[in-house]
């Protein structure tokens, strides 16, 4: 189905999307140790029930003249670009494949994995104008385990000292929120488990934390990691939740829920974050066009891939441990950078980024 979408041109920033439709449908040991990763190959997110071959791509390039500010008027001229199927998504000579990753196991439980799709393109002819499309679709749920467990923590015990969780998300204190967290107004986040962090992979995810044998739940955003390393307790299906999250299913003194624990059944499973707003780019060195790094934030689905168009070619880049993506040699090409983010259903938001500090709205969002 063709959808289309205003581009709008905002001062310096010039925003698009490209969406791929069709998806189906406290304990306080663990804190200042967050940071500590203990993995550095390159990260794939999986997700249950996302089937490659399914994916149908709908693109719609944009133009826009004048400029948009609020209150203001832009007129749009709209023309069709392109459609395919068959689980290949085609956009200006460039083409999305299918891959496959396998997550781990939780003691007496399983991670549920499935099939997800990872971007590697090649280069061709670049339309005058920037892609957009509407929003595509997230499924209800994803993925997740049936024998999870769950203890928490607080920024005191030395977040607070380094500035920003493990994903790279500015912080607040009093209470702990993290920024571009849409769950309890920001106070509803994770640390995810080594294993399941997956090289910051479930970065920006949400995660609906059930209590089986109360029937509490409540939903998170994971922006941390909780490493095995250091803390025996975060074993695969393990996370360790802010101290008002915890408290939505549990009291502040159990410490730790779970079949491991003794105490109470956990499940959880991936969900569709909670918001409406736009995703947006951040650059690591927004003064800096010879190395850079980007970072997504605000997306309701956890990002695949990440790539930039550097002289004509779209470049993989490689997600860190702390969430923002680089490119082969840090190498963004020539300003204003062209970048292009997936999320694990086959959504994409493409930008150019000039070279300015702070978070970068593209306007859109990659799924509804």
């Amino acid at each position: 189905m063709l959808k289309k979408i205003l581009s709008v041109a905002t001062g310096s920033l010039a925003t698009s999307l490209c969406l791929a439709s069709g998806c189906a449908n406290g304990s306080p040991d663990s804190s200042e140790d967050l940071l500590d990763a203990s993995t550095t190959a390159t990260s794939s997110f999986t997700s249950a029930g996302v089937d490659a071959a399914a994916v149908t791509s709908t693109s719609v390039a944009s133009t826009t003249s004048g400029t948009s500010t609020t209150g203001g008027d832009a007129s749009v001229m709209t023309s069709t670009v392109g459609t395919t199927t068959d689980g290949t998504t085609t956009t200006d000579g460039t083409t999305t494949d299918g891959a496959t990753t396998t997550g781990g196991t939780s003691t007496d439980g399983t991670t549920t994995t499935g099939a997800t799709t990872t971007g590697t393109t090649t280069g061709g002819p670049e339309p005058e104008v920037n892609l957009s499309g509407g929003p595509g679709e997230c499924p209800e749920s994803w993925g997740g385990s049936n024998d999870g467990s769950i203890t928490w923590y607080t920024f005191s015990q030395g977040t607070a000292n380094i500035g920003d969780v493990n994903c790279s998300f500015g912080i607040q204190q009093g209470p702990d929120r993290v920024n571009h967290v849409y769950t309890g107004n920001g106070e509803f986040f994770g640390a995810m488990n080594t294993a399941d962090y997956n090289t910051a992979a479930a970065c920006g995810a949400c995660v609906e934390v059930s209590r089986q044998d109360t029937g509490q739940k409540v939903v998170i955003t994971i922006v941390d990691q909780c490493p095995i390393a250091t803390n025996n307790k975060c074993v695969s299906g393990h996370i360790d939740l802010s101290q008002a999250a915890f408290s939505q299913v549990g009291n502040v003194g159990d410490g730790y829920i779970g079949n491991r624990a003794g105490k109470g059944q956990i499940n959880w499973k991936y969900v569709p974050c909670p918001t409406s707003n736009d995703v947006s780019f951040k650059l690591k060195e927004p003064d800096n066009e010879f190395w850079n790094e980007v970072l997504v934030q605000g997306h309701r689905a956890p990002i695949q891939s990440v790539e930039v168009r550097v002289d004509g070619t779209w470049v993989q880049a490689t997600r860190t441990e702390y969430n923002y993506w680089a490119p082969p040699e840090n190498d963004f090409g020539t300003p204003p950078f062209r970048v292009r983010a997936t999320d694990i259903h086959g959504n994409f938001v493409e930008a150019n980024l000039e070279m300015q500090p702070g978070d970068i709205d593209t306007g859109f969002q990659l799924c509804e």
